[in-house]
């Protein structure tokens, strides 16, 4: 898959490869798509590569900003390296009274 995910309690992180190009942008936000949709975090921070980000980092990231804008999530932007660790995302269970 062209986009790496963990999660920092409910903040869903996504990493871009460095690599990443027009024929496999598509596929990273659809990734990022199901991952958002599937999971509703109360945030989203998105690690891009250092150096100058390709164009389709760029698509990648405008179609995030506004899938994330639409839904109310806040979406953070990071060159820092990928976190060293993962952890599931918290399982959601009713309250009872």
């Amino acid at each position: 898959m062209p986009v790496e995910h963990s999660f920092e309690g409910r903040v869903l992180i996504l990493g871009l490869p460095a690599d990443l190009d027009v024929t496999s942008r598509g596929a990273a936000v659809q990734q990022a798509q199901r991952l958002l949709l599937a999971h509703r975090p109360l945030g989203v921070r998105l690690h891009l590569p250092t150096g100058p980000a390709s164009d389709a980092a760029l698509s990648v990231l405008a179609r995030l900003r506004r899938l994330c804008d639409g839904l109310g999530i806040p979406l953070t932007i990071t060159d820092l390296p990928w976190p060293p660790h993962t952890s599931a995302p918290p399982v959601s269970r009713g309250v009872s009274a």
